[in-house]
């Protein structure tokens, strides 16, 4: 399958805060759970799905402060667990939070989305989740490059969850970053994932479930 042309960086829409410097990082975990305190609902849903698939390899993309890492690590007390960010800031928050057992679970990886071999050395996982990071692309016409790299660390009868505000009247209303519903299916489809099926949709925060065969 042929990607998409690669979109320049002079058309990515920039971030308004910079989440490497600890007093952003720290400002944005302080209030993220304020602002969305349903996220806790997709939570709980990660886990049960894990459960489900008793899957143990879980890779979290755009993992933040360690929010779904301690719920995870919490609730699925099999699983092994490795998180992705490109903030050290993030990471160092994630650590402070984790229990000594937890940390024993997990594994740091500092890369950036937008960088070439971003994912090298990371291994393939039987389900690999981003919440509330699809947009940290920075434009949604990374999104398919994106997905397909993705592919490459999914075993074949993984599960990949993608969780992100949606592009709605109802929701957000920047169609650059974010993606409509029917624009988030298409993109799955296009890089040949299956399966494809909305879990949960609160006030925009949409999660979707796919699989690579």
């Amino acid at each position: 399958m042929n990607n998409e042309n690669p979109v320049s960086v002079s058309e990515d829409v920039p971030s308004p805060v910079d989440l490497r410097k600890q007093t952003d990082a720290a400002q944005w975990a302080n209030e993220v759970n304020v602002k969305r305190p349903w996220r806790y609902s997709f939570f709980e849903m990660y886990a049960e799905l894990i459960q489900q698939q008793n899957a143990v390899d879980i890779l979290e993309l755009g993992s933040g402060p360690g929010f779904l890492a301690e719920y995870l690590l919490e609730h699925c007390p099999e699983i092994q667990y490795s998180a992705l960010d490109f903030s050290d800031a993030m990471h160092q928050l994630s650590i402070q939070r984790l229990l000594p057992e937890q940390l024993k679970r997990s594994k740091f990886y500092t890369a950036d989305f937008k960088q070439s071999g971003w994912n090298q050395g990371l291994e393939q996982y039987d389900l690999i989740i981003i919440h509330q990071a699809l947009h940290e692309l920075r434009h949604k016409k990374h999104a398919l490059n994106f997905h397909l790299q993705i592919r490459k660390h999914l075993k074949d009868d993984a599960v990949y969850l993608v969780c992100d505000h949606l592009y709605a009247d109802d929701a957000m209303s920047n169609n650059e970053l974010y993606m409509s519903m029917e624009e988030h299916f298409k993109t799955f489809e296009q890089a040949g994932f299956r399966q494809v099926q909305v879990l949960k949709k609160i006030k925009g925060l949409c999660a979707f479930s796919c699989q690579k065969t």
